[in-house]
């Protein structure tokens, strides 16, 4: 049997190594919470050195990854920054919730995300909008966290009509600043799932308040949410309530205009 005669539900593995394991290198170093080197990347990916090495040299060359020769350690480039802008810039979500996102920032005055749910159960940070007045809340393009963290993962959870033991243990599972019982995050999820947005207060990061709101596709499975963050203390409920609903519709319409949900006639 050739290769153009498997079924289409086996598909082919890989047969690239050295793509495969340069692309386990540029996810490993977009973990990484520091520059390292060879030697340990090789040794958590299964790697040879001498392969890792090989690699991570062509990886420089092309600007995909910045090589330190006072520590000899590596860390992603700005070559793999500049691709990631492409793509998203092509995303058809991302179009279509740019101006709501731009509009909820200058209204509010909060930093606006949108967060891609992708593989491994984690959400990337697609694309950012900050009004012009906001003391800055550090948020960067490509970083990435948990999907049952802080309020976007309530609204993840909420979305998914997660059952409360999943719940408990999506919750137990998280890195917490500040953590939430068990109980009081189930409760988190139920009020998030009434309401069509989430809230986090303090307790992924101190001293910051996110709402959050998912945005399904066509068969209601989450795809994207959208967060909002400011520093806590600074707005009042009633306004904080104003934009978790401003999330809420904005992702409704993103939904409508790109999945058809929602559509009717």
């Amino acid at each position: 049997m050739d290769a153009f005669s498997r079924s289409s539900a086996s598909p082919p593995r890989p047969v690239v190594g050295s793509v495969v394991h340069a692309a386990a290198i540029l996810r490993h170093l977009g973990r990484a919470e520091r520059p390292q080197g060879v030697t340990a990347i090789a040794a958590h990916l299964g790697l040879s050195p001498s392969s890792c090495f090989n690699i991570l040299k062509t990886l420089a060359a092309e600007d995909l990854a910045v090589f330190d020769p006072e520590t000899r350690t590596y860390a992603l480039g700005p070559g793999v920054i500049e691709i990631a802008r492409s793509a998203l810039g092509r995303d058809e979500v991302v179009r279509a919730a740019r101006s709501a996102m731009h509009r909820i920032a200058e209204d509010y005055d909060v930093a606006v995300g949108l967060w891609r749910l992708g593989g491994r159960e984690r959400l990337t940070l697609t694309a950012l909008a900050e009004s012009e007045a906001t003391a800055r809340i550090h948020l960067v393009i490509g970083q990435r966290q948990p999907a049952d963290a802080g309020a976007t993962g309530r609204a993840v959870l909420a979305s998914r009509n997660a059952p409360d033991d999943m719940v408990r243990l999506a919750c137990s599972r998280v890195r917490w600043q500040q953590a939430p019982s068990p109980e009081d995050y189930v409760d988190q999820v139920r009020q998030a799932r009434r309401q069509g947005w989430a809230i986090d207060v303090d307790q992924i990061i101190r001293g910051m308040t996110t709402v959050a709101a998912a945005l399904c596709d066509g068969r209601g499975a989450v795809r994207y949410t959208l967060s909002a963050s400011t520093f806590t203390g600074r707005e009042a409920p009633e306004r904080i309530e104003a934009i978790g609903e401003a999330l809420r519709d904005a992702a409704s319409g993103v939904e409508r205009l790109v999945y058809g949900r929602g559509a009717t006639g």
